[in-house]
Order: C-alpha cells, then sequence, then structure tokens
C-alpha cells in the first residue's frame, strides 16, 4: 500500500460515473477498500451540492464533497460546510445581461437554489430527472425570465451556459464572458460553459478541504477528465487523467488510467494506493 495518499479527489462526470451515468460496483469496493485504510475518498465536481449528495448516497458512499467546481466545500454529503463562495453581484448581472443578449440557455445555482431561464427537465437525463424527486425537497426549483432575474437579487455561485447551436461559437461566447471582471470560465463537456467567481476552482476547493483534514498537497491524488478538473490535477501530489480526457487533461497529468467505462478510478486506487494490481 503506498502510504503517501491520504487523500483521493475525484470528479463526477466522465470519471466515476460511467456513460450511464452510474458508479460501477467495482469503483464502490475500491473505494470503500481505501476508506478502510483510513484514505479520505473525496468528490471535486461541477454539479451542486445537494445533486453530489444524492449521486454519493445511492451508491452508499459517505464522503467531503467539493461542488460547483469549487465554489463549496462540504465535510459530508449535505453536511457541514467550511467553504462558500460567490460571484460578484456587478458581475452576475453582467453574464446575465449578455446570455440574454446572446439567446443561450442557463441555469443559476445558488445557495439551495436553482433558477433556469427554460423549462429544465427537457435538459437533462431520465436518471437526473428521477433524482429530483428526492433533490427538491432540499432545493428550490423555479423557471423562467422572471425567475432568473428574481434570483439575481440573491448571491449566486455559478451559471452553467449549454450552448444553442443556432447561436454564436461556443468559443466566442467564452470569449466574451472572459472579458467580464470578477468572473472565471471554463467547461464540464464541449458542449457546455461554467461560469465561476474568478476565486473559485476546483484546485482552490481540494486545498481548501486538504487544509481543513491536516493533509499536505504531497499526500493528495486528483482524478479528472476536462478543462474544470485541470485545478485540481495540477495543484494535486499525484495528478490522473482518465484514459477518456481531453488532451490538455492528458498533458497536465503525471499518469492516465482507464476510462470511466472501464473502473479508471478504481483501477488507480487499487494500482496506485492499494497496490493491488497493474493498470
Amino acid at each position: 500500500m503506498n502510504k503517501e495518499i491520504r487523500l483521493i479527489a475525484s470528479d463526477l462526470d466522465g470519471t466515476l460515473l460511467d456513460s450511464k451515468g452510474n458508479i460501477s460496483a467495482y469503483n464502490i469496493e475500491t473505494i470503500k477498500k481505501a476508506q478502510a485504510a483510513g484514505i479520505v475518498f473525496a468528490i471535486s465536481t461541477g454539479r451542486f451540492p445537494e445533486n453530489a449528495a444524492q449521486i454519493m448516497l445511492e451508491a452508499d458512499l459517505s464522503c467531503p464533497i467539493v461542488s460547483l467546481n469549487g465554489a463549496v466545500v462540504e465535510l459530508a454529503p449535505n453536511g457541514q460546510r467550511i467553504h462558500e463562495d460567490f460571484l460578484d453581484m456587478d458581475a452576475a448581472r453582467a453574464v446575465f445581461e449578455l446570455l440574454e443578449s446572446l439567446g443561450e440557455g442557463y441555469y443559476l445555482f445558488g445557495r439551495a437554489t436553482v433558477a433556469s431561464r427554460r423549462d429544465w427537465p427537457r435538459h437533462i437525463s431520465e436518471r437526473n430527472a428521477d433524482q429530483l424527486v428526492s433533490i427538491k425537497r432540499r432545493v428550490s426549483y423555479t423557471y423562467g425570465l422572471e425567475a432568473c432575474e428574481q434570483a439575481l437579487s440573491r448571491p449566486q455561485h455559478k451559471f452553467f451556459v449549454y450552448h444553442s447551436e443556432d447561436g454564436l461559437p461556443l468559443s466566442e461566447v467564452a470569449e466574451r464572458l472572459r472579458r467580464i471582471p470578477g468572473v472565471e470560465v471554463t467547461q464540464s463537456s464541449e458542449r457546455n460553459l461554467e461560469v465561476m467567481p474568478d476565486t473559485a476552482d476546483k484546485g482552490i476547493g481540494l486545498r481548501l478541504l486538504a487544509e481543513a483534514l491536516g493533509i499536505p498537497r504531497e499526500q493528495v491524488m486528483a482524478l479528472g477528465d476536462q478543462h474544470n478538473d485541470l485545478s485540481m490535477i495540477v495543484w494535486a501530489g499525484l495528478g490522473i487523467a482518465m484514459g477518456n480526457a481531453a488532451q490538455e487533461v492528458v498533458d497536465a497529468a503525471d499518469a492516465v488510467t482507464a476510462g470511466n467505462d472501464e473502473d479508471g478510478v478504481g483501477k488507480a486506487i487499487a494500482k496506485y494506493i492499494l497496490g493491488e494490481q497493474e493498470l
């Protein structure tokens, strides 16, 4: 067993979750073995806290969660919140006005609130729709332009932009958004943009979690596949890219594991921490 790694941080989509949105039995088993050995397993995701918590609880896994790309850090699913970051109110208004002018669809994520410019259930998977039944007990959902305008009267963690194919190229939308002071623009897939406070990213969130646990970065392993994972891949002592990762993530990582449909997270834990098998 590698005694150097004391904290594992894994992305969800494209990493721990397979292409159907499930966590494999092998991944769950390997994570629990690491936890039993005294190693902290954590999630670091762009999803909102309640959604990430629901996924982990359904898999019978309790762990710290870094959510909304580092804007929120909790020590357990729906547990003690040790960090929370919000968009500057003027910056959020500027993002809103730009997206409206471009005709882009988006969600606004605040503290236990989600406001969608359009009817969200039409844009999410059947599995995620099923999860809404449980999550709605903890989160307020509203829809439409008026709901989004009302949301802007309260602090917001993030805009999630789902790109309109009829509009400008996604790269140009991102470029315009980056001109707004105080925001960071990242991606969790080739079809979306995520607009955060420029003081929040997964690397910052993971650092804050590690500090709270008293674990130095040299003893942290991070796994991910997309642009929004880069900051934690680079920050961690051992950065692991998934076999299905974007090339920029592969280039930044210390090693590459199998893809998300081939139990890449579990195989990395087995190889680099538990010493059970070679990839």
